[in-house]
């Protein structure tokens, strides 16, 4: 058992990583070059504002929720910052991350300690699983999430729970879970470009785009 786990650790953090690595930036650099190409209409009527400063407002504004909007969908507004801010913590400030960073591209920063980083994994999972209840019980969100939607909850929840079980050795050979965690996080890695993760990039291009279209118009977006 020991030598399976081994042998998987060392495929995980070798040859799949790499088939993961170049399906990511490939896919990635796909989408943003589709989503350039598609381009828009050229707008001939005069503008009546300004668009740039408009887009780069855009991209700001839209990260904090509209007035009433948290009261009205508490969970899926507080769960998904806390997700988001909690994976970030994780995956960014874990020493052992920030040695993969400093392996792969030569870059490195301070790490948090280890119980904040433990403490944000909680945390992110908690609210991730609120999202996914909020889902299944609300009937408008339970008709519009799709499997995509499913999908995508999944693959971002499982590098989490597998990190925390690798790292406390909570059951399980510790081998086999820390291979099951870099296979879960190269799984996301592959669904990344070609999935709804893919906002995680092409978010500031959208808002950009939809506030110098109202920029332009003299509105506010």
């Amino acid at each position: 058992m020991n030598n399976q786990a081994f042998d998987l650790l060392m495929w995980a953090r070798g040859p799949a990583f790499d088939i993961a690595l170049m399906i990511f930036a490939g896919g990635i650099v796909l989408r943003i070059v589709e989503i350039f190409v598609l381009g828009r209409k050229k707008d001939l009527a005069p503008a009546k504002g300004n668009p740039v400063a408009q887009g780069l407002k855009t991209i700001f504004s839209r990260s904090v929720p509209r007035e009433g909007l948290v009261k009205f969908a508490p969970i899926t507004y507080i769960g998904g910052y806390i997700f988001h801010i909690g994976f970030f913590i994780a995956f960014f400030f874990f020493a052992p991350h920030i040695a993969l960073f400093t392996d792969a591209f030569g870059v490195s920063w301070p790490s948090t300690g280890r119980v904040i980083v433990e403490s944000a994994t909680a945390l992110a999972l908690l609210a991730l699983i609120a999202l996914i209840y909020s889902r299944f019980t609300d009937p408008v969100r339970k008709a519009l999430t799709t499997f995509d939607d499913y999908l995508v909850l999944v693959l971002s929840g499982l590098p989490l729970l597998t990190g925390y079980i690798a790292v406390n050795k909570l059951f399980g050979d510790p081998t086999m879970m820390m291979a099951f965690h870099i296979l879960s996080v190269e799984a996301l890695m592959i669904a990344f470009p070609f999935t709804k993760l893919m906002h995680a990039f092409s978010f500031a291009i959208s808002r950009y785009y939809n506030g110098a279209i109202q920029g332009r118009k003299g509105a506010e977006s």
